[in-house]
């Protein structure tokens, strides 16, 4: 991905349900709702901790293939598996606290020249993925609030 900037909308459609829409018309709306256990929660959707799963994941799952490919190792499969532990702060509210992520790499022939491709990209590749390193390195987050009066 090239530097720049995107902006995506989202709507309310009722209760915790709320729609994205990206700013590509190929990219489907996004669909999102919360656990049954808040007040208006249905679960019909997942949840922004589960989209947060799923970019991590993602972005992991795409930047160590970046990684093989570009060393001319290329993989056969990729599994991935995350799990997200969420616990509440010192004041009480829900957080996401730590994201365990496993990445499963098969390749055809394991030999020693496809190891030591892949220990090497193993240790670089979490520098390519922009969504896991920029939450760890902190994102800087401004938010905005205003109230209109619909007529």
């Amino acid at each position: 991905m090239a530097g720049g900037k995107f902006t995506i909308t989202m709507k309310r459609l009722r209760d915790m349900q709320f729609v994205a829409k990206f700013d590509k018309e190929q990219f489907e709306d996004l669909m999102l709702d919360e656990p049954e256990n808040v007040p208006g929660g249905r679960d019909e959707y997942p949840n922004a901790s589960r989209i947060l799963a799923v970019a991590i994941t993602n972005c992991l799952s795409a930047s160590l293939t970046f990684c093989l490919e570009k060393a001319h190792n290329p993989l056969d499969d990729l599994e991935a598996t995350t799990t997200v532990h969420i616990d509440r702060n010192e004041k009480g509210y829900w957080r996401v606290r730590n994201v365990d992520v496993e990445l499963t790499a098969g390749f055809d022939q394991l030999d020693e020249k496809t190891m030591k491709k892949f220990e090497k990209c193993k240790e670089r590749f979490f520098n390519y993925c922009i969504v896991s390193a920029s939450i760890k390195e902190g994102i800087d987050i401004n938010v905005k609030t205003t109230a209109v009066q619909k007529s």
